[in-house]
């Protein structure tokens, strides 16, 4: 159906549309969606909820449907809300999908339009149509509505602007649920703010203290009893930062936790105060939850001198060495290169200098090997073959100045991780077995959930139409297995394999004729669409495929 066009004579009507049917050979070349669906989830802002309602893929001709996409999982102070379609596709100017919201314009969309939101409209009821309509021929894939962004402010709040806190004091207040009024700003000086950090196995004390910008370390002393020295200044902007992020991420006003420490491991506790706020954090060393652990580092990186990403500077009576701030003329030691490691993640020339820095060796040799630390804010790395684990299956940064563990080259969480090592030159694929890759020969191929894709016996023309295929995690390559024949028109219509690689869809196959895929074509990768795309006549049996992976 052809709207926006007035037609007054026959002749004015060529003159509005275009051809209607596609010319013998032409197909729709259109490419898949930006992202995958599972990669595109995690853009999500907090203002988003998900849905799934869909179109048939393809849709059929003569259509005028209506969907019903629910506002039911919005909160109760959403005013205004919007639609995100992660597919749109019609054929343009001749089928249409309509937004039509009660109480506000319909929208009206057609053509290629992935990855598109509508205009702002109000939310009035529980739900919002959105109708399809379609002509009696050429049918494209249709559309997929993912998420709905909402927009509005708590109601019945008191018209009040409060004042931010001023300088030299950081606000403390605990971040507003979604539909709450804002509160009064709880201001807390910045010399009243504290942070501690501290680890215990036996009478092996040790802490970092902060109050404000004086900076403070604890150790065992002469008789192992603690020894507690003021020894500089750090940046109070950063203890502040420090602060503010744990207020906004609830941790400064929530219960903390004391989690069991391993008989075997050391007792690790980090406190937070902030005027009336106080909080701890305990649990075996390095085994704190993942924003507990970044705190910990980014407050410990404060404790570098004479570094770019240090903060401290020392006190009278104390020189900075190797980025610790020690007592001046407190050690003598030789010029010997034999080096340890520190429990902080830091190699010293050898085991008097770290003693000069009143710091635990960890172990002899330089840091590096698998079991210490890496990343952080100070940068550390593994020594070669080695290489940094961030969480599971995570081996690049996922956030400036992560922290993470050292591993050996052949470490994995899932056969994935095993990519790119060397394998015996036989036939077989990546295995992980106790966190170790282990080439297995000869591997088999399993059946992907929800991976048939299956054209209409006979097909109809001038379609196109999409299926997403998305392997499981640790798989690492894909292939097609067809049943009943496969028969197409002839280099008119095809089926075609692509691949997400590199941050871009990537055509890596296309079939037509007789010829479909063979047991020997092998997609790696873990993200895929298929496309079925015919032209404007001659139609063949088709074909139905399972997608498979190892």
């Amino acid at each position: 159906m052809l709207k926006n066009c007035l037609v007054l004579i026959t002749a004015l009507t060529a003159a509005c549309a275009p051809a209607k049917d596609d010319a013998k050979g032409v197909v729709d070349e259109s490419s898949p969606p930006d992202v995958p669906t599972e990669i595109g989830k995690a853009d999500e802002s907090a203002r988003t909820v998900t849905v799934d309602v869909q179109s048939a893929h393809p849709y059929t001709n003569n259509l005028n449907k209506v969907y019903s996409v629910p506002l039911t999982g919005l909160p109760s102070c959403a005013t205004d809300v919007r639609l995100h379609f992660s597919v749109l596709r019609t054929e343009t100017n001749y089928d249409f999908v309509t937004v039509e919201p009660t109480g506000a314009p319909a929208q009206e969309f057609d053509g290629n339009l992935d990855n598109t939101w509508t205009e702002w409209f109000p939310r009035n009821g529980a739900s919002v149509k959105v109708r399809l309509e379609s002509d009696d021929s050429v049918t494209r894939h249709g559309f997929a509505v993912d998420k709905i962004e909402w927009d509005g402010v708590p109601a019945n709040c008191p018209l009040i602007r409060f004042p931010p806190c001023g300088a030299g004091t950081v606000d403390v207040t605990p971040t507003p649920t979604t539909c709450a009024c804002p509160a009064i700003p709880q201001c807390v000086n910045v010399a009243e703010l504290e942070i501690r950090h501290s680890t215990q196995r036996g009478f092996n004390f040790r802490s970092h203290n902060v109050v404000g910008s004086t900076a403070s370390e604890t150790h065992p002393g002469p008789a192992d009893g603690p020894e507690t020295n003021v020894i500089g200044s750090v940046d109070i902007a950063r203890v502040s930062e420090l602060i503010d992020r744990a207020a906004s991420l609830g941790l400064l006003h929530g219960q903390g936790y004391d989690h069991p420490v391993s008989a075997n491991a050391a007792r690790e506790e980090l406190v937070l105060t902030a005027g009336a706020y106080s909080v701890s954090f305990t649990a075996s060393e390095g085994a704190h939850d993942t924003k507990v652990k970044q705190l910990i580092a980014d407050f410990e990186a404060l404790f570098q001198c004479g570094t770019p990403t240090g903060s401290l500077t020392c006190n009278s009576g104390y020189t900075c060495e190797e980025t610790t701030c020690i007592e001046e003329q407190s050690c003598v030691c030789p010029a010997l290169f034999d080096p340890v490691c520190s429990t902080s993640g830091q190699t010293f020339s050898n085991g008097c200098a770290a003693a000069c820095a009143n710091v635990e060796v960890a172990h002899d040799g330089a840091c590096g090997i698998p079991g210490d630390s890496c990343g952080t804010i100070l940068g550390l790395s593994c020594q070669d073959p080695n290489k940094c684990r961030f969480g599971a299956s995570q081996f690049t940064y996922p956030f400036p100045d992560a922290g993470g563990t050292c591993v050996a080259a052949n470490y994995c969480d899932a056969p994935a991780d095993c990519n790119g090592l060397v394998h015996p030159a036989t036939p077989g694929a990546w295995a992980c077995n106790t966190n170790a890759c282990a080439w297995t020969a000869g591997s088999t191929w399993k059946t992907v959930v929800d991976g048939r894709f299956e054209t209409a016996h006979p097909y109809a023309s001038s379609t196109s139409v999409w299926k997403e295929i998305a392997l499981p995690p640790g798989a690492q390559t894909m292939r097609l297995v067809t049943a009943a024949g496969f028969a197409l028109e002839a280099n008119y219509d095809f089926l075609e394999v692509w691949t997400w690689v590199n941050g871009a869809w990537v055509q890596k196959k296309r079939y037509t004729g007789a010829t479909g895929p063979a047991a020997t074509d092998e997609f790696p990768g873990r993200y895929h669409y298929l496309r079925f795309v015919s032209d404007s006549s001659v139609n063949k049996q088709g074909f139905r495929i399972d997608a498979q992976y190892r």
